[in-house]
């Protein structure tokens, strides 16, 4: 009796959520579903049957699941999001398609526009999550991502690598970060925009008030030093949302995924954010820190750190914040400038 009620309740869960979906998108699931699977077909040529998912994201609205008849397994993956960041996203992957050999995300499969009030959906290759992720294979993918930086003009619109700076706004926190700091890192725009951020941060330290007394001039004094050196060696493609989420296998290397918010800048960005999210603080990080070759590049990274781990902070994780990542990563940033010194 509990397996039919819990059967019947995911099935009616299951059916609001597509109800809520078709409401907010303005299509018939079914439709959709049947347009997906025809491009599915005609890219593998497989035949395949549809599950639904509400990602309940963000960016993200809705994900339909395309299973081989024949295997029952994943084959792809259709995901529906804002006509804007699916357009983004899809160009993203077909560059690297014909550029890197499908060697930085999915396989692109097509893109369909979804309804007239402005989503599509994008059917790409299935990529699996890691079973126990690794910083070591998390940073190979860094560095591709790096790689042969001149294909990057291909990327742009504008048919300049640098062009990328100007194609995303900053509506929303991440994007600002990305288009006012990793974007324009030694400029006085970008001074202007970190100490903004620190001093709206200031609530975080309700309970540790002398520490963020001192952070303010330590992150002034690591910027000043890091603007003493030429920051175009560390200019690139950078991801712009590289975290744990969006980094999936495929054989024995990492892919990413969610590929809308990639921009030119400084591309130690992404190793920030990816160690900015881990759970355990920065005394689990601070040895893949200390594999940077230049003293400088840890300066950089230990600042975006920062940064990215005060962004969105909620109250309730506040102190764990301070305690297990800002105060580490502060103690040993004044090691290293004492070092520098």
């Amino acid at each position: 009796m509990k397996k039919l009620i819990r059967r019947w309740l995911n099935h009616y869960k299951n059916q609001r959520r597509k109800t809520q979906f078709e409401s907010l998108v303005g299509i018939d699931l079914d439709s959709l579903v049947k347009s997906c699977e025809a491009i599915v077909l005609n890219k593998t040529g497989y035949i395949v049957y549809t599950k639904f998912r509400d990602l309940g994201g963000v960016n993200n609205h809705g994900m339909l699941l395309h299973y081989s008849v024949q295997s029952n397994q994943p084959v792809a993956i259709s995901k529906i999001e804002e006509s804007s960041l699916a357009d983004r996203e899809y160009r993203f992957l077909t560059w690297q398609e014909e550029f890197r050999a499908n060697t930085l995300g999915a396989v692109p499969f097509g893109l369909t526009t979804v309804s007239e009030q402005g989503y599509s959906c994008l059917i790409t290759s299935v990529l699996e999550h890691p079973k126990v992720f690794s910083y070591s294979q998390a940073q190979q993918l860094f560095h591709a991502l790096g790689q042969q930086p001149g294909k990057v003009s291909f990327l742009s619109l504008s048919g300049e690598k640098e062009g990328l700076k100007d194609e995303i706004n900053d509506s929303t926190r991440i994007k600002s970060i990305l288009v006012h700091l990793v974007s324009q890192f030694g400029s006085e725009n970008c001074e202007s925009f970190y100490k903004t951020i620190l001093q709206e941060r200031e609530g975080v330290f309700k309970n540790n008030q002398d520490l963020f007394t001192t952070l303010q001039p330590l992150m002034n004094s690591i910027y000043t030093k890091l603007q003493s050196y030429d920051m175009t060696l560390h200019e690139g493609l950078v991801h712009g949302d590289f975290k744990q989420q969006n980094i999936m296998e495929c054989g024995d290397s990492y892919r990413v995924i969610d590929c809308q918010y990639y921009t030119y800048g400084i591309r130690l960005w992404d190793l920030a954010f990816l160690y900015s999210k881990d759970a355990h603080g920065f005394d689990n990080i601070k040895q893949e820190i200390e594999k940077l070759p230049l003293l400088e590049d840890r300066l950089l990274v230990l600042f975006f750190y920062v940064i990215a781990s005060l962004i969105n902070v909620k109250k309730k994780r506040a102190n764990k914040v301070i305690v297990f990542q800002i105060y580490p990563a502060t103690s040993y940033a004044n090691q290293l400038l004492d070092i520098k010194e």
